[in-house]
């Protein structure tokens, strides 16, 4: 079970990072077509920050992904990956906090699914707890 659900997290967020590039692209466009200036900031500014935030987020969740794909076929997960697996839980969770607000409760309820994948991808990714004679769960 531990291994489905880390391989369905693996492509959940390489699935969200394509998807986040993608907007992050067409952001970008729309904004260097524009002819206006927002305090100041030129649209060819706005454009640009467009694509390096969006492509910085792509490419950390891509790396995630990666990293998830790979614990998938191990024993043992490391705490790295634990780690940027609740990271990317947390952003999913804003996300869709966000999302709820300008997009509707579709996109909604669709991130909060992903957020549930991830969060089920770190419970499972600790494995079961090795029972001594002595512990306190034998008692």
């Amino acid at each position: 079970m531990r291994r489905v659900v880390l391989t369905a997290a693996a492509v959940v967020l390489l699935v969200e990072s394509l998807v986040l590039g993608l907007v992050g692209l067409i952001m970008g466009v729309a904004a260097s077509r524009q002819h206006m200036s927002i305090g100041g900031l030129s649209s060819s500014r706005m454009a640009m920050g467009s694509w390096i935030g969006q492509g910085a987020l792509a490419v950390f969740l891509l790396v995630c992904a990666v990293l998830v794909a790979l614990s998938a076929g191990r024993t043992e997960v490391r705490p790295a990956v634990r780690i940027l697996l609740l990271v990317c839980a947390v952003f999913n969770a804003v996300l869709a906090a966000l999302a709820v607000a300008l997009s509707g409760w579709a996109s909604f309820g669709l991130l909060i699914v992903l957020t549930g994948v991830l969060v089920l991808a770190v419970m499972l990714a600790y494995g079961r707890p090795v029972l001594t004679e002595g512990s306190p769960a034998q008692r």
